[in-house]
């Protein structure tokens, strides 16, 4: 057995191409490509650069090709995976009709307007979906009074589009299409009675994909530009980030909760069965479709951007550039146990999503709730750790209590489970064992489920143990 898969990985801020290989006795991940994610403004909006993105993704899949001959393989697949939410509206080509609109530039006024329609616990029930105006359906909702939504125009998510411009067949992945908000969790598929109530055409979504399929294979004009010479699989990973993740590292079988933290976080587990409860909702829980169909019962949260914004300012102010160094120091100081803090804040206060100034501000709410002292460097960073373990720590006890599942364990992903002081106090805060699993959770997850596809393994299970089994580095 030798075989290589590529994951297109888009994150907020940047994306990659990520080489997973596979032989008899060993799987090897190798980043080979990354690219920054910057937003652009078109008339007025903000924007997703796709045309700059996508280029970006072939550049990286011809680095993917070449990395997997030089091992003497093809590239045996290949699959994208995205955030949530957002969507490009396209022609019967699949072209754009107009340009990719950042969940940034949601209007609240949707949200207000779909409530009149459709009250929110029964849009919950339904759905399993946190009314954010980012949602897709609130971002439909105002294409819909804009004209944009005329005959023949239809929505591809993200990481649809994606497959579909690199030559797959148009569709929905579901686990991608349960972050809309017009998913119904007791069909598991679109939800037109919501769609008609909220004048959404309903021919505006494709037809909906199970993760682990096949989507078709690279176009013939790609593959020449790229210089491929033969068919390269393309393959429906789980398209939401969030659900590759969860399939890397755990099931409904398991009684753990994961921890995915990077720029931003989010704690959760997988349940055979979405929680539409009021509790569920007012505690802030979403329910997104996992890998297998089961249920990813989340919450978002903030995560180490508080932090980094903070070590940003201050090496802006200190006129460095390279802020490895210095962010590593202040992390190693916060650790030692002389440093203490009286308390925590508020990691969800709505001003840290808008302050020009992170420093300032998380020293201000720690003022006005302790009446402390102003804080100097080392202590902020030992109060953003423990602020964030706290948050982490009242997540678990919220799935406890809409749940009633009991959590045995804490699994940590992403680059904050590299973050030994946070790690610690989560442990500390949860009262539970913490296992720190894989940094690059969203790829390997995205990978596993490609071999799946291809036939290599029998189960998501059976290649996750196998990954975890032979995986030559910590990832």
């Amino acid at each position: 057995m030798s075989k290589s898969f590529a994951a297109i990985d888009l994150g907020a801020t940047s994306g990659r191409v990520v080489l997973g290989s596979f032989t008899d006795e060993s799987f090897d991940l190798k980043e080979v490509h990354r690219f920054p994610n910057v937003p652009v403004t078109i008339d007025n909006t903000r924007c997703w650069d796709t045309a700059s993105l996508f280029n970006e993704t072939l550049t990286g899949i011809g680095k993917a090709a070449a990395s997997a001959q030089n091992r003497g393989d093809r590239l045996a697949g290949v699959a994208a995976d995205s955030w949530g939410v957002d969507y490009g509206l396209v022609d019967s080509e699949s072209k754009l009709v107009a340009p990719a609109r950042h969940h940034r530039a949601a209007e609240q006024s949707f949200v207000e307007l779909a409530h009149q329609q459709v009250p929110r616990e029964r849009a919950y029930r339904r759905t399993g979906i946190i009314d954010l105006a980012i949602n897709t359906c609130f971002q439909l909702m105002r294409d819909s009074q804009q004209g944009l939504l005329e005959p023949g125009v239809r929505a591809l998510l993200i990481p649809d589009l994606w497959t579909t411009w690199l030559g797959g067949e148009r569709g929905a992945e579901r686990t991608i299409a349960s972050t809309t908000g017009l998913l119904d969790w007791s069909t598991r598929e679109w939800d037109t009675e919501l769609m008609e109530t909220w004048s959404i055409p309903v021919d505006v979504m494709f037809d909906l994909h199970d993760a682990c399929t096949s989507a078709g294979v690279l176009s013939s004009e790609l593959s020449t530009r790229l210089g491929i010479g033969y068919d390269v699989p393309i393959f429906r990973a789980p398209a939401h980030d969030t659900s590759s993740a969860f399939a890397a590292v755990t099931d409904p079988s398991d009684r753990a909760a994961v921890i995915s933290c990077g720029t931003w976080a989010l704690a959760g587990c997988v349940l055979s069965q979405p929680v539409l409860t009021s509790d569920a909702m007012n505690a802030g829980f979403t329910n997104e479709m996992s890998a297998d169909g089961s249920a990813l019962l989340v919450r978002n949260l903030s995560g180490t951007w508080l932090m980094d914004e903070c070590i940003r300012a201050w090496a802006k102010a200190d006129g460095l550039s390279d802020i490895t160094e210095f962010r590593s120091s202040l992390i190693a100081s916060a650790k030692t146990e002389d440093v203490n803090v009286r308390g925590v804040i508020d990691c969800g206060h709505p001003d840290l999503i808008t302050t020009t100034n992170m420093p300032e501000l998380i020293g201000q709410l720690y003022r006005d709730r302790f009446g402390a002292k102003d804080l100097d460097r080392v202590h902020t960073v030992r109060l953003i750790l423990e602020s964030l373990a706290a948050s982490f720590a009242e997540t678990v006890e919220q799935i406890r209590s809409v749940t009633g599942t009991a959590i045995d364990e804490l699994v940590m992903i992403g680059g904050g489970s590299r973050i030994e002081p946070l790690v610690d106090l989560t442990g500390k805060t949860t009262s539970l064992p913490v296992r720190v699993s894989y940094q690059e959770a969203t790829s390997i997850g995205n990978i596993a489920t490609q071999a799946v596809a291809s036939g290599l393994f029998e189960s998501i299970q059976s290649a996750r143990n196998f990954i975890s089994d032979n995986l030559k580095e910590s990832c």
